[in-house]
């Protein structure tokens, strides 16, 4: 239940910043995350905050629940603010509570000390460019969604160093020169088994039992709803996320979606059956076909019906861009901006077989936290905007902010 790991690690906003490519983007993340590590394991690494301590009837073996999730409310305002803002449902809660009982568990459902010290080490070294921003986030998203090791799936490790070096002979050279050891290479290769499984199809744990993490917009008819348990179902059109045959088996069906609380359930009351509808997901259940409402980015709104160019999904030529676009903002959401194109300069990283494509179109560029989140907050429709970006994931139908951030005069 409880709220995952938070996007932001830190970094206070400066605009414009252009920061070179390094030379080491190879093992440089290994490095830091071995220091990382250290630091977190020398203060007991994921050892969550107290919990205000409940009464002796709700640690008995059969507990009355709605009891119980009365008093944590009471007791905890971190778990009372999360379901007035609509991050959490009581059915989450409650779920959540039991999963720790299950477990053996007593831990806040709130962020801990010891994560919000990683986070912050991160937010330091991404400020000190010693990381990436996608550097950091991954290695956060690796520490902070589970403390059960990675599994190794029954790879031959020795083996597949030898195919990386050979693929890749400057990591031997690094090795060689005692950058990192073989073993750190290694190490970092497992790190790099949950790309793989995103590409098969699976992912992290999501919030809800069952589920895996799966951050997209969805755009469809909204066919039913129930405001009391915060459900609807929606006639799928569309969906922007990086997992290419995940939204190919949901285009076209009809979905439940739960999860939706706190105010956006006035959002849903307001939004009537056969209407288009723009909401971000958080989870997916793959034995339930369930959706998610997503907490971290909280968009639920009416919007106008699907036409591709209209919410940004790029030309096939256009794939692959990195670059600065310079264009008008259409609409700001969940840390994303819709940018109505209007110049285009690519970077020599380019891999766009025609950058130009995209002059006049629009385009949905996300990543807008971070080092960019005070400037994002400023940001409105309307304003004129310079950014650097790259399709680091060309299958994917939005593209990343990378370090510039700047709004041009009119």
């Amino acid at each position: 239940m409880p709220t995952k790991a938070r996007e932001q690690v830190g970094g206070a906003h400066r605009t414009p910043m252009k920061v070179p490519l390094t030379k080491r983007q190879l093992m440089k993340p290994i490095l830091v995350f071995f220091t990382l590590v250290a630091i977190v394991a020398s203060q007991n690494a994921f050892c969550q905050e107290k919990k205000p301590p409940v009464s002796s009837k709700v640690q008995d073996s059969e507990k009355d629940w709605d009891a119980a999730y009365e008093e944590l409310l009471r007791n905890d305002d971190g778990v009372r603010e999360k379901v007035k803002n609509g991050q959490a449902t009581k059915a989450d809660v409650i779920a959540w509570m039991k999963g720790q009982t299950q477990a053996g568990e007593k831990k806040s459902p709130d962020a801990n000390s010891e994560l919000a010290t990683f986070r912050k080490k991160l937010g330091e070294l991404v400020k000190a460019r010693k990381l990436t921003r996608a550097e950091a986030a991954d290695l956060w998203e690796t520490m902070a969604g589970s403390d059960k090791k990675m599994a190794d799936n029954g790879t031959d490790w020795e083996a597949a160093y030898e195919r990386l070096i050979k693929k890749d002979p400057s990591v031997q050279e690094k090795v060689d020169s005692g950058d990192v050891t073989k073993e750190e290479v290694i190490a970092w290769m497992k790190l790099n088994l949950k790309a793989e499984g995103k590409k098969n199809g699976s992912g992290k744990t999501g919030a809800r039992p069952g589920s895996v993490n799966f951050y997209s917009i969805v755009i469809g008819r909204l066919r039913s709803k129930d405001i009391e348990l915060g459900e609807m179902e929606i006639d799928i059109d569309y969906v922007i996320s990086d997992r290419a045959q995940l939204n190919a088996d949901l285009i076209g069906k009809r979905v439940k979606l739960v999860g939706v609380a706190g105010q956006f359930l006035d959002s849903l009351l307001q939004i009537k059956r056969g209407e288009t509808l723009k909401v971000r997901t958080g989870d997916f259940n793959p034995e339930t076909k369930q959706l998610g409402f997503g907490y971290k980015f909280q968009v639920l709104e009416r919007t106008a019906p699907f036409k591709p160019e209209n919410f940004g999904v790029p030309p096939k030529e256009f794939r692959g861009f990195a670059g600065e676009l310079t264009g008008k903002v259409v609409e700001t959401a969940g840390y994303e901006v819709l940018l109505q194109v209007s110049q285009v300069q690519p970077a020599d990283e380019n891999k766009a077989a025609d950058p130009n494509s995209i002059k006049g179109r629009r385009i949905r560029i996300a990543g807008f936290y971070n080092d960019h989140a005070d400037a994002f907050a400023d940001l409105h429709d309307g304003d004129l905007m310079r950014v650097s970006t790259r399709h680091r994931n060309p299958q994917s139908d939005s593209l990343d902010v990378t370090e510039t951030l700047e709004k041009v005069e009119k």
